[in-house]
């Protein structure tokens, strides 16, 4: 039984990596954002629209994990 527990903490531990390289590509994608604002203005609300499509992708992955994570820890 102990090993099990101990098996729900590491998934769950596991399932915060996301969060972490989330973290790290949504200030990769705003970046990419800036940059690209500053070169071609004219595209304003083409690129603002991408750029949150990519965010959403981001953060639905990130919720993705962390539902899995909370899965394997209360319901398996």
């Amino acid at each position: 039984m102990l090993l099990v527990k101990a098996v729900k903490v590491l998934v769950m531990g596991g399932c915060m990596l996301p969060i972490a390289f989330g973290a790290l590509g949504t200030g990769v994608l705003f970046a990419g954002f800036n940059v690209a604002l500053s070169r071609n203005p004219e595209e304003t609300e083409s690129l603002f629209n991408n750029t949150l499509m990519g965010f959403a992708l981001i953060e639905t992955f990130i919720f993705m994990s962390i539902g899995l994570g909370f899965f394997v820890l209360f319901a398996a």
